[in-house]
């Protein structure tokens, strides 16, 4: 069993030392090209400079194209970049490794199921999920603290406007007055825009970084004026005010179905509580459930029956709005 533990240690250390390597090697590549980039942009026109700018850089090399072949890598990518966390989707996968190697010597310590390889299984995949769950978690906040801030930044924008501001100049005094992640989200939009990038591209980076249907009203609604005229000030002003009543419809629902929100919490905890004290008071009762296929076949339908229910409270709570 420790030589099985070892081997596994040196595995993952040695997966999470290629991927710094790799991943060092990629951001030395990436800050030449774009040192280049800028050489190139000083000999050119003004007008010709946002494209060399904004275009995507050409790495040639064949780890690059190979994790550029799987998809999940870019995901991992704009999830992290909507949690706030400035990290790359290798650094997750290496925190995972990690985290996972912690979680199978864990699971080789305690033992907790009818034989030490499920145990050690189950931590192990346990140690690996939460980074990721971490970063959900994380995700799930900035998007929600976004979303109770988008109000009071349409205010903004709409009295700057009135007041005889441009709409890029608005942007900016935005990105600055704000506090993240209102105030980072426009930041991004308003570099994109200094750098050359259109309007409608620049909207469109901040609907895929905060993937909200305010967002997309707001940007749909700026790009509609830009093309066919009229006061935006005024339509910021009024989707402020959609976008606060449908926030207080939100928590008049949430309020509302708190009850089955408990009662499916309750439902989840009560058997991990039930099975906790029956290992510390009893443990030769489960012991003896594992040591039978009828028992273990119990054990694991009582947890995809407790996955699933979960799944479902939580499909009848969430009510949208």
């Amino acid at each position: 069993m420790l030589i099985l533990a070892v081997i596994f240690v040196v595995t993952a250390a040695m997966v999470l030392a290629c991927v710094g390597l790799a991943t060092a090697f990629f951001k030395s590549k990436q800050k030449n090209q774009i040192r280049s980039m800028l050489q190139k942009a000083e000999a050119t026109p003004a007008e010709q400079r946002s494209s060399q700018l904004i275009r995507p850089a050409d790495v040639e090399d064949f780890l690059a194209k190979l994790l550029r072949r799987f998809e999940f890598m870019g995901r991992l990518n704009l999830i992290l970049e909507q949690a706030g966390l400035n990290w790359k989707a290798s650094k997750l996968i290496g925190i995972s490794c990690v985290t996972s190697a912690l979680g199978f010597l864990l699971g080789s310590k305690l033992r907790v199921l009818y034989n030490a390889q499920a145990s050690e299984a189950a931590f192990a995949v346990l140690g690996a999920v939460l980074p990721l769950v971490f970063v959900l978690r994380k995700r799930a906040k900035a998007i929600a603290a976004f979303e109770e801030q988008f109000p009071e930044g349409l205010d903004f924008l709409s009295r700057s406007m009135r007041v005889g501001h441009g709409f890029t100049i608005g942007l900016e005094m935005l990105a600055l007055d704000s506090p993240d992640p209102l105030g980072a989200a426009f930041r991004r939009v308003s570099n994109d825009l200094q750098l050359g990038s259109p309007l409608d591209v620049a909207l469109g980076r901040l609907m895929t970084l905060v993937p909200l249907v305010d967002v997309r009203f707001f940007v749909s609604s700026v790009i509609l004026q830009q093309e066919t005229g009229g006061n935006l000030g005024e339509i910021l002003n009024k989707l402020a005010y959609v976008i606060r009543e449908r926030f207080r419809l939100k928590g008049q629902v949430k309020a509302a179905s708190a009850h089955g929100r408990i009662t499916g919490l309750v439902l989840l905890l009560m058997p991990i509580a039930v099975t906790a004290f029956i290992m510390v008071t009893t443990p030769e009762y489960l012991t003896t459930m594992f040591a039978t296929k009828i028992g273990r076949i119990m054990v694991y339908g009582a947890i995809a029956g407790q996955i699933v229910g979960y799944f479902v409270i939580k499909k009848i709570v969430n009510i949208k709005v």
